[in-house]
């Protein structure tokens, strides 16, 4: 699928919580990647009023990296929905791979 086609959308952490460690596929070329959403939890840092900041921790396996940017990305339930990811280091015992941050404020 095209990220040119989806149209970013207000989304809440409600949406992420039962994915926890659950599958996710990014839309990429050459081919999809699969992500395993390993956090979704609150940012404390502020945000809008009606809709409370979060952020979104994923994992890839060690032979797939994504760039920073927007993913059509989808579970089972969820999406396609458009998500910005940006890579990080990996937490403090972190399973090996790749992980990613999705914050939303």
């Amino acid at each position: 699928m095209e990220n040119s086609t989806l149209l970013p959308r207000p989304m809440v952490l409600d949406e992420f919580l039962s994915l926890v460690g659950k599958g996710f596929v990014a839309d990429c070329a050459p081919r999809p990647v699969e992500l395993t959403l390993v956090e979704a939890s609150p940012d404390r840092h502020g945000g809008l009023p009606d809709r409370p900041p979060f952020i979104l921790v994923f994992r890839s396996a060690p032979d797939a990296l994504l760039v920073s940017g927007s993913y059509a990305m989808r579970a089972e339930g969820f999406g396609p929905d458009l998500i910005y990811i940006s890579e990080m280091a990996p937490p403090a015992g972190a399973a090996e791979g790749h992980y990613y941050q999705a914050v939303f404020n």
